[in-house]
């Protein structure tokens, strides 16, 4: 039986083997555990000690991030769009803008559901137009869904105003599965990387990296790269070790996998994307939402016990 937790700040799916946190501020996923074999739970997600601590520490980081609209980094935050030039500023590493506009949104409880079969919440979030460098209106809607096939997480764009707007989609979780990554094997269905110069913008050219199409150690491994994934049919991402085995089933629409290793090597952020980074620049996978039109982005996660 699948049952939902309300809180003010928060919300819970649970189910006998599986439970997951969603946190209004942000929209963002804190916790996706497993009840482990000697029967204890394990969080998957590198997470947040309570909603006060995200609100305070978010950008240090950006451990679970809503990316909207446009996700990682920004060229100087400057694009050009139907012929009209903007300046993106919210947020900045250096010289460029970063991670979108949404990552700090209030949502809130649209829907929810649950019986023997599964459990499921929709939360929304209008943009607030709080960045003069993407004066568009349009309003997110988030899907959690928890059933014996896993957590899914489906996005919808909507476009509320009345004009066409520029869009991407990602997400910035950063997964665990205890001690250090050194210790955990990766696979990634994917043959190709985009290549970055050094200021981790595309340079539009794709490099070869067949590392990681079988399990391959992390161990003494450096990543920071935006992986290409060849079939949306299979698995797209395997983290796993002894005790753990976590998997990512990302559909068409996040053709791209973000894969990052802070310099802790405790946890790795593993992002689907939309489309490239600095897309509003360089177009690779950006999409162009009309008036009144919806686009829908859709991932899975499945947590076993090994």
């Amino acid at each position: 039986m699948y049952s939902i937790e309300l809180k003010q700040e928060s919300i819970m799916l649970l189910s006998s083997t599986h439970r997951a946190e969603i946190y209004r501020y942000g929209g963002l996923l804190n916790r996706f555990e497993i009840n482990k074999i000697d029967g204890s739970w394990w969080n998957v997600v590198d997470a947040f000690s309570s909603p006060a601590d995200a609100r305070a520490n978010l950008i240090n980081g950006f451990h679970s991030a809503k990316l909207s609209p446009y996700a990682c980094r920004m060229r100087l935050g400057e694009y050009e769009f139907s012929g009209k030039s903007y300046h993106c500023s919210k947020h900045t590493l250096g010289k460029h803008a970063i991670h979108g506009l949404m990552y700090d949104a209030n949502f809130v409880l649209e829907q929810s559901h649950h019986d023997e079969h599964q459990a499921w919440v929709i939360i929304r979030a209008d943009y607030m137009r709080d960045d003069v460098g993407y004066p568009f209106n349009y309003q997110l809607k988030i899907k959690y869904l928890l059933d014996e096939s896993g957590l899914s997480i489906t996005t919808e764009a909507i476009n509320t105003g009345k004009t066409a707007l520029p869009i991407m989609d990602g997400w910035h979780p950063y997964f665990t599965l205890g001690g250090k990554v050194d210790d955990w094997t990766l696979q990634i269905n994917s043959t190709q990387q985009l290549e970055f110069n050094s200021e981790l913008l595309p340079t539009g050219k794709l490099l070869s990296d067949e590392r990681f199409q079988a399990a391959c150690s992390l161990k003494n491994v450096q990543l920071d790269n935006s992986f290409i994934l060849k079939n949306h049919e299979v698995v797209s991402c395997v983290l796993q070790n002894q005790a753990l085995k976590f998997s990512i089933f990302a559909e068409s629409s996040y053709p791209y996998l973000q894969v990052y290793i802070p310099p802790e090597r405790d946890s790795i952020a593993i992002e689907n994307l939309s489309a490239a980074p600095d897309s509003f620049n360089n177009k690779m996978g950006l999409v162009v939402l009309e008036s009144g039109e919806i686009q829908v982005f859709s991932t899975r996660y499945v947590l076993q016990n090994q």
